[in-house]
């Protein structure tokens, strides 16, 4: 099955939900109505079970780092002691200007998205990971510019992902 398992239990309606808040969580359930031709009721209805669901997780503003002093981002690539490893997420979790912590494969063990307001608080940070008990090395790549950071997920390829789910499914 492609996509997550929840992919198939939605219609074109809540995709359009979707793309309509992901464009804009500001939009009143009236003018997501209007707009796809549905009640408010209907729109208010699909989106208390998109966030029951789990598939709407939340809304909110996104902030511009570089207007608010935190213009810095770095990649930061770990080693950890496979021991230990559980108690490195755990505390990499308490530094607050890692944003993003991916458990990934390959040389390293983890990747972090940093952000701080300049090289010296990012020296901070990286010593502070350093100081961790379990991590064996860091490498860390300061970003020189954002080609491509895209936060919305392509519903018209979420339609394409559940309409090839169901002609699997569906008897010739």
């Amino acid at each position: 099955m492609i996509g997550g398992p929840l992919l198939s239990e939605l219609d074109d309606l809540d995709l359009n939900i979707l793309s309509t808040l992901q464009k804009n969580a500001r939009s009143s359930f009236s003018s997501i109505a209007k707009k796809l031709g549905v009640s408010e009721g209907t729109v208010h209805l699909r989106v208390k079970k998109l966030l029951s669901k789990g598939i709407i997780k939340g809304f909110f503003a996104i902030l511009n780092p570089d207007k608010l002093g935190m213009g810095l981002k770095a990649i930061v690539c770990l080693k950890a002691d496979p021991q230990r490893y559980e108690e490195v997420l755990k505390a990499l979790l308490d530094i607050p200007d890692i944003h993003e912590i991916y458990d990934v494969t390959g040389d390293f063990y983890s990747v972090l998205k940093v952000r701080t307001k300049n090289k010296e608080s990012l020296a901070q940070v990286i010593d502070k990971i350093g100081r961790i008990p379990g991590i064996t090395s860091t490498s860390t790549m300061i970003v020189l510019r954002s080609v491509k950071e895209e936060l919305l997920l392509n519903v018209e390829k979420l339609k394409g992902m559940r309409e090839a789910n169901a002609k699997e499914v569906s008897p010739p």
